[in-house]
């Protein structure tokens, strides 16, 4: 019989006494008590789970590079990278991917399969050399070096200092990277891990990303990720694990994902495992997530059997993502569906750094910037929170102060962690393109042509005209080649918006035209219908629906602070 957890002794020795002061024999004592102490080395009730994980950042490595700060920085200095600015946020919980990130300190951004944690198992970078590449290769190098020389590691001293300011830490490892297949010298690259340099036999060998992936069909393959998994829940005071499979979802060679995705969900039971005996020494639920692309149907078609994840219950939480960052709306609906019936919870991944190419007339015209404003950011996350999400996932967002802004103001980390405080907050809505939630660009090309858009609204906007707390809610559509010789019917919610009451704004071919929507945007679902009157007849290229947004504005009230609100539980 194993060792029973400290944490539960407490709790146990109080019911133990109460049964005793009613008259209970020692007979039934004695059972209790040997019940009880299977039930906790088998399953690590322990402490009840916290209800967090509604805001969640995931740090993926690039803080210990510290872009804005000389090596070595220390342990106060990768504290003031990476927990300092999360303080004063509704971020509860911090995902911190064990493997090296760069990012534009190295001319692949990421540095495949090496760590900056003390292990046995993977390669740590730097051990091997005195030169390096960049300046950057040395930085993060010479920060993980100078933290190990003590009796701590980066990972450590993340979760320990993350504790103390209240987070839950999970630790995170992206299953398959593949930006070593950007390597100038490919295998032979001095920045090539040894562990895939010397066994080309675990490769895909495929194009892109999976050139130099791993094939998970190889035993090796699964047995050198497993213990470099099962090592770190063992070594760290962690709260969960991430299996992140959205920056290189390919496992195995074409044509074999789908016949061999019970290897994977193996891998996850084995995982689950480890992380329940880790809990059982803790005292606490360890938890499991993972996060994926946004469609079952891919994942299905890439080995990762999210179903079967969720029904025998091996994953705590699922991260509906998107591999190139941004997503105006993740069909989280379909993994709720999954989820039902079950503890696993579903976040929705908010948008990132990388920002979807609007066009040069944007900027011109209305001042965006190269990263998306607060306002998009609550739009996103307030479409999620309505759909259902248990929480919102924040990635490549920590290092918007060095890769696009260094006046980047983290609002919506003070805001979106709770849909109550987005309730009547400015947003910016984005219809967005196909493969991104949303269904443009749309061409139409001559007299009669018609398209449907849907305009998805989370706010309750009868609530606030009743209020008097909504100030204005503006359609704006962007439409390439719209001239004064064309006519277009344009309808919302069935009712005709008056061309010549709409703002216009022409940039070239780009023509932008607002409308005051404000009595006719509604809560939920919106129809934007579209049909062509008339073309201009001396223009041959067609009219081109490019952006359908909407900007809802609120009356400012007292309250309007940039202090964060406090999440509901």
């Amino acid at each position: 019989m194993g060792v029973i957890s400290a944490q539960a002794l407490p709790n146990q020795n109080d019911a133990f006494r109460k049964m005793k002061s009613i008259g209970i024999p020692c007979s039934i004592l004695i059972s209790v008590a040997l019940f009880s102490l299977t039930r906790v080395e088998s399953e690590p009730t322990g402490q009840p789970v916290k209800a967090k994980r509604r805001l969640v950042l995931c740090n993926d490595g690039g803080s210990l590079g510290a872009p804005d700060m000389e090596a070595p920085i220390g342990i106060e200095g990768l504290v003031h990278e990476a927990i300092d600015p999360l303080r004063d946020t509704m971020v509860d919980t911090l995902y911190w991917q064990i493997g090296v990130d760069p990012w534009l300190g190295t001319d692949t951004h990421r540095l495949s399969d090496w760590y900056s944690h003390k292990t046995k198992v993977g390669a740590i970078w730097g051990s091997d050399r005195e030169k390096f590449k960049t300046a950057g290769e040395w930085r993060i190098a010479e920060n993980a070096r100078q933290i190990m020389q003590g009796a701590t590691d980066p990972a450590a001293v993340v979760i320990e200092q993350g504790h103390k300011a209240g987070l839950d830490v999970f630790l995170s490892l992206r299953f398959n990277d593949g930006h070593d297949s950007r390597l100038k010298d490919g295998i032979n690259d001095t920045n090539m891990v040894p562990t895939r340099r010397d066994h080309p036999d675990w490769l895909l060998g495929g194009e892109g990303f999976a050139k130099f992936g791993y094939n998970f069909a190889v035993p090796e393959v699964r047995s050198y990720t497993l213990a470099l998994i099962k090592e770190a829940i063992a070594n760290y005071d962690l709260d969960g694990f991430d299996l992140d499979f959205d920056r290189q979802p390919t496992v195995f060679k074409n044509g074999e994902a789908e016949e061999n995705a019970p290897l994977i969900t193996e891998i996850l039971r084995q995982v689950r495992a480890a992380l329940n005996d880790r809990g059982a020494r803790l005292g606490r639920k360890l938890l499991l997530s993972v996060r994926v692309p946004p469609s079952l149907d891919y994942n299905r078609q890439h080995g990762l059997d999210v179903p079967v994840w969720i029904k025998e219950r091996i994953v705590d939480i699922v991260v509906v993502g998107d591999p190139n960052g941004w997503n105006y709306r993740l069909p989280i609906e379909d993994y709720r569906a999954l989820a039902k019936g079950t503890d696993c919870k579903i976040l929705a991944q908010n948008l990132c750094a990388f920002k979807e190419d609007r066009g040069r007339s944007a900027s011109v015209l209305f001042g965006e910037r190269n990263y998306y404003s607060t306002e998009q950011f609550r739009a996103v996350a307030a479409r999620h929170w309505q759909a259902g999400a248990d929480g919102m996932f924040l990635w490549n967002q920590h290092w918007l102060k060095f890769y696009r802004d260094d006046k980047f103001d983290r609002q919506e980390w003070k805001e979106i962690g709770d849909p109550r405080a987005l309730a009547r907050k400015d947003k910016y809505y984005i219809v967005g393109p196909k493969d991104r939630g949303g269904s443009l660009p749309i061409d139409l090309a001559a007299t009669g042509d018609t398209t449907q858009i849907n305009l998805e609204i989370a706010d309750d906007l009868d609530s606030a005209r009743k209020d008097g707390a909504l100030r204005q809610a503006t359609l704006r559509l962007l439409i390439e080649q719209l001239t004064v010789l064309d006519a277009l019917d344009i309808r919302l919610n069935g009712k005709p918006l008056d061309m010549a009451a709409a703002t216009k704004r022409l940039n070239y071919n780009d023509c932008w035209l607002d409308f005051d929507v404000s009595t006719t945007l509604r809560q939920g679902n919106n129809e934007l219908a579209m049909k062509v009157a008339a073309r201009n007849p001396h223009v041959l290229a067609p009219l081109a629906v490019r952006q359908v947004d909407a900007l809802v504005h609120y009356v400012p009230t007292e309250e309007d602070s940039t202090s964060p609100a406090k999440p509901s539980r």
